[in-house]
């Protein structure tokens, strides 16, 4: 089967990037769903605590807005992950309207554990591609993210 860049054939749903993003998108998740399921919720919930880890404490609001979904979605995420034992909720000293959230030990337990299963999957889905093509990807997709509203609403 011969592959057409994107610019040479857009009409065709095969060579439209945002299709192959798309379907590229939901295989991964596929993959990850399936290896992640037995963790802490998933998938959404390791990427929220692996953003715990690296920024513990920081609002619910912006927990939400760094992993590009709707604050409802992520209060019911930190409500499972509360009930877990795996985060706490805490009320802002300085604005009470507030909610931060603090990683817990076995949280970050389950972040290292899912941080190892994260690297397995990576290495196996992207395993056509060279250290500096994964690299250019990575660039590629995070300018794609900088340009799109944080939660996927229309522009």
């Amino acid at each position: 089967m011969t592959r057409t860049t994107p610019a040479s054939d857009p009409a065709t749903v095969g060579t439209l990037l945002s299709w192959r993003l798309v379907a590229a998108g939901r295989l991964v998740r596929t993959m990850a769903d399936a290896r992640l399921s037995t963790q802490a919720g998933g998938a959404p919930a390791l990427g929220a605590l692996l953003r715990l880890v690296d920024n513990d404490g920081i609002s619910q609001a912006e927990l939400a807005r760094r992993q590009r979904v709707e604050a409802p979605s992520m209060c019911r995420m930190i409500d499972r992950l509360e009930r877990e034992g795996l985060v706490a909720r805490e009320r802002d000293l300085g604005d009470r309207r507030v909610i931060r959230v603090r990683i817990t030990p076995d949280g970050r337990a389950t972040a290292e554990a899912g941080r190892d299963a994260v690297a397995d999957l990576e290495a196996r889905a992207f395993a056509t591609l060279t250290i500096e093509e994964r690299q250019t990807l990575a660039d590629l997709l995070g300018r794609v993210l900088d340009g799109l509203p944080d939660t996927g609403a229309a522009p």
